[in-house]
């Protein structure tokens, strides 16, 4: 164990020095894990105020011991039944139920019992993508006035934080089902929460979101590995590598809190002999009484004068006997550099980047009386310790900050340990991906989340593939069988949002940008079953790559979702939709165009005198503006720069002038003729 001990820290070294792979970031980041998390009786997506899909078997989770048996039941009556496996995990299955509530789901066994309260059944959305998914209520277009309105006792959303992992993860990062009130949804996915208002005003269900997007991403980091050696084993041969090297640089076996302990002992040998964590009755009357908090350059302790390196601190302080059997919020202040953090023993947490420092004690570890904390702390530069007010060094219940709190400030025993300069093995590293590791955000952000029982998705993504985007029609359908099986609900609806306009406005014919890539995404409709497309062109914002109209984009899904998803198989949900040309004989001098989706009629933008977006090329595929009319339910397009017309495309650039509709003002799908 030790050679390997060793090993793994001197390739840790070796990659703090060398140029890093680009499957893990170079250095700390804020959403590193900051302490270890026990899997949990229940699963973290099962709170009180959540929603559980409506009419289907609605998986619940959790960790127990093996063997135990696990009831479940719902509003006091038995519903589902379970044994935890080998592994601890168990898996029961509720329902169906009908939409409504609210209702108490009750889950106990092996001595422990969660009471959840306020749950609904409804329907619950997957909301994902990057950024303009990520976009939250409060910087929407009207903000102030949406926020306030955002009340509805009957939509709730659990957003799921950042993480980027190099294997699948079974727990999501900390998060909670929220009530649509204007302190929460504030921050809840703009598209997600006005395509809830309007679902939820329209069926009268309940609505959920699972919250689950990143700035920036790329679709590739969203898909799992194994799928995308399955089905594109040739599309990224050097992002396979580098994560396959950095998997085998870490270890199947590496944790990382397990690396943290052996670090501070090899760094510091004497405390792993004498048990400076862990021993409770360590002598240390050769320590220093040093005040907490109080940056140590600060203390006027003459040996720890412009020190930088490690200190070890340690203090014992009595907890309340009725504070047993909950969690607590152990709040450390201001920590400058990187910390260890052990409570009775066994590490609570550790973060590498200066700043607050909050840290849970789950309550299995709470013990009414003495405990004991101790802290290692490595300063680079600086002032170094705990830096801030008294007041901010607390113990508390976690779920009840106004109760009496246990103050932890005040003269703790301080230890110098090895500057520096003999640190001759950097601080671990823990094992994740960056943010374009190839399956990262599947591992850490969608991975968690299955199979929890879903309605369908909506997904808001493509300008990071923007420039990849024939690969782009490979690879959204890939995500889609590969969420739809992991999901295990079937051929769930996929509801995708064709990008919008963005930066100067058209003034070439082509104009390569993100026409592709809508191509890529309505073609993605047009293969995959059980898809649909919400067509944004004319709503973005030139000027910026985040349109705030993100009530219209939600509208536009909610459209789609109520023909395909939820029956009104009259409505007119989509913009007019290409779907064949015809040369016009005997002259063959222009072509009529034939669309889908017209409802009441072809409509011109009001305000506008001749349609736009239109360009023509014959054999030679040179492309000029056409002349276009409405004739009907068609459009006839022509040129008398191109005699002989072969081909047509129709907002063909990145800021299209376009103004085709239909009477029910929903924009035309842009298209090519020449593929």
């Amino acid at each position: 164990m030790r050679n390997k001990l060793l090993l793994l820290l001197a390739a840790l070294l070796a990659l703090a020095n060398a140029e890093p792979l680009c499957a893990q970031p170079a250095g700390p980041q804020p959403w590193w894990p900051v302490q270890p998390r026990p899997l949990p009786f229940l699963h973290s997506l099962f709170t009180s105020e959540m929603v559980l899909q409506r009419d289907v078997a609605a998986p619940i989770w959790g960790w127990a011991k093996p063997g135990e048996k696990i009831s479940v039941s719902v509003d006091g009556q038995p519903a589902a039944q379970a044994v935890a496996g080998a592994d601890g995990r168990w898996s029961a299955k509720v329902g169906p139920f009908k939409a409504g509530g609210p209702h108490t789901v009750v889950v106990e066994g092996g001595g422990r019992k969660e009471t959840l309260t306020n749950v609904l059944f409804g329907d619950v959305w997957l909301c994902t993508g990057q950024s303009n998914m990520n976009w939250p209520v409060r910087l929407a277009q009207n903000a102030e006035e949406e926020v306030k309105a955002a009340t509805n006792a009957n939509i709730r959303s659990f957003t799921v934080n950042f993480y980027s992992a190099l294997k699948p993860e079974l727990l999501p990062p900390a998060a909670r089902w929220e009530r649509c009130e204007p302190e929460f949804s504030k921050n809840f996915t703009a598209v997600g929460y006005f395509f809830a208002r309007e679902i939820q005003a329209k069926t009268g269900v309940p609505i959920g979101l699972i919250h689950s997007s990143a700035g920036a991403t790329a679709a590739e980091a969203w898909v799992s590995a194994e799928a995308l050696r399955r089905e594109m084993p040739y599309d990224f041969p050097q992002r396979f590598t580098e994560l396959d090297q950095t998997n085998a640089f870490f270890g199947a076996d590496f944790e990382f809190f397990r690396a943290l302990e052996q670090w501070t002992a090899q760094v510091d040998p004497v405390s792993a002999v004498k048990k400076f964590p862990s021993n409770p009755n360590l002598d240390t009357s050769d320590w220093m009484d040093i005040q907490v908090p109080m940056a140590w350059e600060k203390t006027g302790i003459p040996e720890l004068q412009d020190f930088d390196g490690l200190v070890w601190f340690r203090t014992t302080f009595d907890v309340p006997e009725k504070w047993a059997g909950q969690d607590l919020m152990l709040s450390l202040s201001v920590v400058r550099d990187a910390d260890v953090i052990w409570w009775n023993g066994a590490v609570l947490g550790s973060k590498q980047t200066s700043g607050i420092r909050n840290y849970i004690v789950e309550a299995s570890r709470v013990k009414p009386g003495k405990n004991l904390l101790v802290a290692a702390i490595v300063n680079t530069n600086g002032p170094g310790g705990f830096d801030s007010q008294p007041s901010n060094m607390v113990l508390r219940p976690a779920t009840n900050p106004g109760t009496n709190q246990v103050r932890i400030a005040g003269t703790w025993k301080a230890r110098r340990g090895p500057a520096m300069a003999d640190l001759k093995v950097p601080f671990p590293i823990p094992r994740v991906g960056h943010y374009k590791t190839i399956s990262s955000l599947y591992n850490g952000m969608i991975a968690p989340l299955t199979p929890f029982a879903v309605k369908g998705a909506l997904w808001y993504q493509g300008e990071a593939n923007g420039p990849f985007w024939l690969q782009y029609r490979r690879l959204l359908p890939t995500l889609i069988a590969d969420w739809r099986k992991r999901f295990e609900v079937g051929d769930f609806p996929f509801l995708i949002v064709s990008l919008a306009n963005l930066g100067t406005a058209q003034t070439k014919p082509v104009e390569p940008g993100w026409a592709e890539i809508r191509e890529s995404q309505w073609r993605t409709t047009r293969t995959v079953p059980n898809t649909g497309l919400a067509m944004t062109v004319d709503i973005g914002d030139p000027k910026d790559i985040h349109p705030r109209n993100k009530q219209e984009v939600g509208r536009r899904l909610s459209l789609v979702a109520r023909k395909m998803v939820y029956g009104e198989t009259n409505l007119v949900a989509s913009g007019p939709e290409f779907t064949e040309m015809q040369v016009e004989l005997p002259k063959g001098d222009k072509i009529r165009l034939y669309f889908k989706n017209v409802g009441g009629g072809l409509r011109i933008k009001p305000g506008d005198d001749k349609l736009k977006g239109f360009i023509v090329a014959g054999a030679d595929k040179e492309w000029v503006w056409a002349d276009a009319v409405i004739e009907g339910n068609t459009i006839v397009v022509s040129s008398p720069d191109v005699p002989l017309p072969k081909y047509v495309r129709y907002g063909w650039a990145w800021n299209p002038v376009v103004n085709l509709f239909n009477a029910e003002g929903l924009p035309a799908i842009t298209f090519r003729t020449d593929e």
